[in-house]
């Protein structure tokens, strides 16, 4: 995007003041699982989290710990949600946070702690205390990749961007790094996501932006259906760039809400990529809606949907499943107007299928991207949603996964 640049192997120490590290703690077996991100300095800072009544002892400690719109540390573990945890659960969670404070000299509130993994499970709270001295210890500039791969659960990848622009004539830098691989339904963000940048803007700016970014890219993702417990989105704004103030709208607020929605969406679309098993992301783009939340309902219909799925990881041509979808999908339409488009060739315009293009369609969906387009020309308003194939391995993973 003009104005953006994306920098190369970027990541979040890439914004001034933010230092990070990882270790093995004993949750996982010889793996990196356990990860500390700090700043230099008290940043601000805001989150979004899951829209899921199960909510992780973490999720609930950060809500309460963003009241005064602050942070300056975030530490979080995989291989165990803390999920269903209960007041012990809880108190495991503000045991660690106040670990961390102690060690980095900070206040216990100006700690964010997260977690993914198994649910159900108590949290190994003294192996991760007896860690923090070390973790700390071992804080630098340039550990951020270890602090991806400490994150990730199924994932196959780590997932990280920054980029920078310029506030009148300040360069300014906003990264992310982000996990999630299932358990990924819009409503949200995604399973977890931590934001570092070193502008400085204003708390009702930052907010508003989270929240703007969210909606944009996590919030259009679906790979299985099923909502985690445990979302996290949370950025911290140091404001080191010493840039002026970006306040909550005008010209720079904008640029900042393109800049962090650029790598949220970037960001996204790796999760769906890297979806349990999955081999192809599909892109859902429903037009003619009469309201947006019709259109919103369509597109997650036919993202959530199994048979869609399967049709496109089998690579067949059953395209009928696409207009069952939207008609399953609860909005108002006509079907004598609806218009369904896979790989961008008409196979269904009012009332009448496509009979011709069968060969064609077969060679199309070998792609590694497939776009489904649904026009109901029924209004103004449209929605895309990015998923995925369901595969055998989503199965197997799944199964396995304990």
């Amino acid at each position: 995007m003009k104005n953006i640049k994306k920098i190369k192997n970027g990541t979040i120490c890439t914004p001034l003041g933010f230092k990070t590290n990882a270790i093995n703690c004993g949750i996982k077996n010889n793996k990196l699982d356990l990860a500390l991100i700090y700043s230099i300095v008290k940043a601000k800072a805001a989150g979004v989290f899951t829209a899921n009544k199960v909510k992780a002892a973490p999720v609930l400690l950060d809500i309460a710990n963003l009241k005064d719109n602050a942070a300056q540390a975030i530490i979080v573990n995989s291989g165990n949600a803390n999920c269903c945890t209960g007041k012990r659960g809880y108190s495991d969670a503000q045991a660690v946070g106040r670990k961390v404070a102690d060690v980095l000299e900070i206040n216990q509130a100006d700690v964010l702690v997260a977690s993914t993994g198994i649910i159900g499970k108590y949290l190994p709270k003294d192996k991760i205390i007896d860690s923090i001295e070390l973790l700390a210890k071992g804080l630098e500039f340039d550990k951020a990749d270890k602090t991806a791969q400490a994150m990730m659960t199924t994932d196959s990848f780590s997932k990280q961007v920054a980029v920078e622009f310029k506030i009148a004539g300040k360069k300014v830098s906003i990264a992310a790094v982000a996990k999630g691989a299932g358990m990924i339904c819009p409503n949200m963000a995604t399973m977890l996501c931590f934001v570092t940048t070193d502008a400085n803007i204003s708390v009702s700016g930052l907010k508003k932006a989270l929240k703007l970014a969210a909606d944009y890219s996590f919030n259009c993702i679906s790979v299985d259906g099923d909502m985690s417990t445990n979302d996290t989105l949370t950025v911290l704004a140091n404001g080191l760039a010493g840039n002026a103030l970006i306040k909550d709208k005008g010209k720079n607020f904008v640029l900042f809400v393109r800049a962090l929605s650029e790598i949220c969406l970037e960001l996204a679309k790796m999760i769906v990529i890297d979806g349990e098993g999955a081999t192809k992301l599909i892109e859902i783009n429903v037009q003619g809606a009469k309201t947006e939340q019709q259109a919103k309902q369509a597109a997650r219909q036919i993202a959530n949907s199994l048979l869609v799925k399967t049709m496109i990881a089998g690579e067949n041509p059953n395209w009928g499943r696409i207009p069952a979808s939207v008609g399953a999908a609860g909005i108002d339409f006509k079907e004598e107007k609806l218009e369904v488009f896979l790989q961008n060739i008409p196979v269904y315009r009012k009332l009448t299928p496509d009979v011709k293009n069968r060969k064609k369609l077969i060679k199309l969906l070998a792609e590694k991207q497939i776009n489904i387009t649904v026009k109901l020309n029924n209004g103004k308003f449209s929605h895309t949603i990015w998923g995925n194939d369901l595969t055998k391995e989503y199965v197997r993973i799944n199964t396995e996964y304990n």
